[in-house]
């Protein structure tokens, strides 16, 4: 029998040696074998120990099998062994079967602790999962590689919805996120990757998704750099926020906007709109406004900032913005009488009559009409409320 030394290992590794044609007799072992199984020294020398008694019991004929396979100088294999407490371990075996000897010297290792942490480690990442599915937002990680395409390392529930795949098709890498994005704003993406790796600057832009061939969805787009890969290549986090109800309701309230000002401009009477704070500037203004005052529409809206105040004597100023704010506080649909000085230096005589309009958003206008009254005398200095 080869001389067996006992080895200086860390507590958490222990050897025997073993005889395969005597029922896994335990020949020869080390202070910590013994230290763990918990069975005295003198035990062993008397031959009172077989590995059988303490693998356990369902693994004994795996073990025995794989452990006596033909042609294997090496066996590695994972099992249960018990220890002192009764308890049973998981260990790692590494197995040495003696070249033409029925003698096997084993190694153990402790991995409890490791599978433990291990399953612990499994169970928070998917706990993590699970909450970052229910986040109603896309939560990827993306890398850039050198070709600038986008291939996606992670990816939670709502991104598969949003890029139209699934946890199969991002596990085999069968596309990029860069072919999903709309031609129209391609280029905005990689002028904001490559932004953001100059400035380390986060990324936040509005991009659109392609759903199917005439389909897409709009998406906020916050990402910066998660870190670098071996190949230099960035490797960033992102968050896909879905704005296409947003984008629509926008559309929809620009048309709205549109509308009134093309109405606004062409209704006819001088019609003009106001921000209720500034009551004597004018935002938008129909053409019989230009006419009635006699300046054009850059004129008034480009040269003067839409601001009646120019076209008045200061001190009737602010008479008339005070008796207009005065009255639309009180709910009351305002009207003043005040002179503008015209284009051609005419003095002219004009009751503005206003009413406040609240929106939804909380914003608020006012919307006017001029009324000419008569060119103005010497004594209409200030405003008269009526």
């Amino acid at each position: 029998m080869a001389e067996f030394d006992e080895m200086a290992l860390d507590v958490n590794f222990c050897s025997c040696l073993i005889d395969k044609a005597d029922n896994l007799k335990v020949l020869e072992c080390d202070s910590h074998f013994c230290d763990f199984v918990g069975i005295h020294p003198s035990k062993v020398k008397q031959g009172k120990l077989f590995l059988h008694n303490v693998l356990i019991p369902h693994e004994r004929e795996s073990f025995m099998r794989r452990l006596c396979k033909k042609n294997s100088p090496y066996v590695y294999i994972n099992c249960r062994i018990k220890d002192h407490t009764g308890a049973y371990n998981f260990v790692h075996c590494t197995c040495h079967n003696m070249p033409d000897s029925t003698l096997c010297h084993i190694t153990f290792a402790d991995i409890s602790q490791s599978i433990e942490r291990s399953r612990a480690l499994e169970a928070e990442a998917k706990e993590m999962n699970n909450l970052i599915d229910l986040v109603n937002c896309g939560v990827c990680l993306f890398k850039v590689d050198q070709n600038m395409h986008f291939e996606v390392l992670y990816a939670n529930k709502t991104c598969y919805r949003f890029f139209g795949t699934t946890k199969e098709g991002v596990d085999l890498k069968a596309y990029h996120i860069d072919d999903l994005i709309h031609p129209g704003d391609r280029s905005l993406v990689f002028q904001s990757i490559g932004k953001c790796m100059a400035t380390k600057k986060p990324i936040d832009i509005e991009v659109r998704i392609i759903k199917h061939r005439d389909e897409y969805i709009w998406c906020k787009m916050r990402a910066d750099i998660h870190r670098y890969e071996d190949d230099n290549c960035p490797v960033f986090h992102a968050v896909f926020s879905d704005i296409t109800d947003i984008k629509k309701a926008e559309a929809v309230a620009g048309k709205q906007s549109e509308m009134l000002v093309k109405v606004l401009k062409n209704v006819p009477g001088p019609i003009f709109c106001t921000e209720y704070d500034t009551p004597l500037v004018i935002s938008v203004a129909g053409e019989y406004v230009m006419e009635l005052i006699g300046y054009s529409r850059d004129e008034l809206l480009g040269k003067y900032k839409g601001d009646l105040t120019n076209l008045m004597q200061p001190e009737q100023a602010m008479i008339v913005e005070t008796a207009l704010s005065n009255q639309l506080d009180e709910g009351k649909v305002a009207s003043v009488t005040y002179t503008l000085h015209t284009k051609s230096g005419r003095e002219l005589r004009v009751t503005d009559m206003r009413k406040a309009i609240d929106f939804n958003t909380g914003e608020r206008l006012t919307i006017g009409m001029l009324r000419a009254e008569s060119p103005a005398t010497e004594d209409m200095d200030s405003a008269e409320p009526k």
